[in-house]
């Protein structure tokens, strides 16, 4: 049981665990990483989703995800417009 800390959902899942806790469980903050990571998730995106609605490399979400990876201007204003969309949702 994923309550319990022995599964996780699966990506596709993830949006409607949140919508029915009302709030999201996951690692939180206000950082690029952080926010890309949650709306992702929120969205019920897995990174290979994210990365073809971004037009980047899967390999690229990840990294940006935990922070490993710094983003050039046109990733920067790619990941901002789509930040910017999914917050309205």
């Amino acid at each position: 049981m994923w309550e319990r800390g022995e599964a996780r959902p699966l990506a596709r899942h993830y949006g409607a665990v949140v919508r029915w806790l009302g709030y999201d469980p996951g690692r939180s903050g206000d950082d690029l990483p952080a926010r890309v990571h949650a709306i992702r998730r929120r969205l019920g995106l897995t990174q290979a989703e994210l990365a073809v609605r971004l037009g980047l490399d899967e390999g690229t979400v990840a990294d940006i995800e935990i922070g490993r990876r710094r983003t050039s201007r046109r990733v920067e204003a790619a990941i901002q417009i789509f930040l910017a969309g999914s917050a309205e949702s």
